[in-house]
């Protein structure tokens, strides 16, 4: 791959910063694309013959590398899977292992490629704006990447059948390996919301609590908030396993049971 004729068929694109050659032959382009901290986003372009026809532009891993370094797992929760899903659907790129990439016919398409892989990329960064400070992230995500880092399977809002015949929405529902495990989650900085909170959990659990619901039932408390009643809290611990968020360790053990 001629490094000159890439700089010619590159010549003037205002998106393209600096081409170099790194090693096993591919050609590595400087965009002016950026990730959230300031960083510039490389490209870099593989001719993929013998094996195949055409080229293959790739990040390399560097975009996933990137947010697990900030702290952010993509898989971890269905809603980051989902936008990263559609992110690559929307420029036409592929996931391949930890590398987004775009396969180019010829290098006619190279700066054209090179906008959309360096629009993908952009776009996958920005799930560090789904990471939140710890008291800003919603109780439930914090959960759900609980829960996920014990890959058990698992449903979100599923509503079980309880006494009477009610219908009754719980937050998750983990399918352990010897115990499925219906999970709500309570989190208030509000002393009277807390309040109507940890009534309307006390309900749903009564309403499950059924000779017919074979389901361990955990209740996740926001424990980042002193803004619980005594009361509410023994009332809801008769009636479920009540964890405070910050035992982490507590909750992987009770739904891996």
């Amino acid at each position: 791959m001629d490094p000159k004729e890439l700089e010619k068929r590159l010549a003037g694109h205002s998106l393209v910063h600096q081409i170099d050659m790194v090693e096993r032959g591919y050609a590595r382009i400087q965009t002016a694309f950026l990730y959230p901290e300031g960083s510039s986003i490389d490209v870099f372009l593989a001719h993929d013959a013998p094996l195949f026809d055409g080229y293959r532009l790739s990040d390399m891993g560097q975009t996933f590398d990137w947010l697990l370094d900030v702290q952010v797992r993509p898989w971890l929760s269905r809603k980051r899977q989902s936008f990263v899903g559609d992110v690559l659907r929307i420029y036409g790129v592929s996931q391949n292992g930890g590398a987004l990439e775009l396969p180019l016919a010829s290098l006619d398409e190279l700066p054209q490629g090179i906008v959309r892989l360096g629009q993908a990329c952009v776009r996958v960064a920005d799930l560090i704006y789904t990471r939140r400070s710890s008291l800003q992230a919603p109780i439930a995500e914090e959960v759900e990447e609980l829960i996920a880092d014990t890959e058990l399977l698992y449903e979100t809002n599923p509503e079980l059948e309880g006494r009477y015949g009610n219908r009754v929405r719980v937050d998750f529902l983990v399918h352990g390996p010897h115990t499925p495990s219906a999970i709500l989650t309570w989190s208030s900085a509000s002393g009277p919301q807390a309040h109507i909170q940890g009534n309307e959990i006390f309900r749903r659990w009564y309403d499950l609590d059924t000779p017919d619901r074979r389901e361990q039932r955990v209740t996740v408390w926001d424990d980042r908030y002193d803004s619980y009643r005594s009361d509410d809290l023994d009332r809801v611990r008769d009636m479920s396993d009540l964890v405070a968020l910050s035992e982490r360790t507590t909750i992987r053990d009770l739904l891996a049971a």
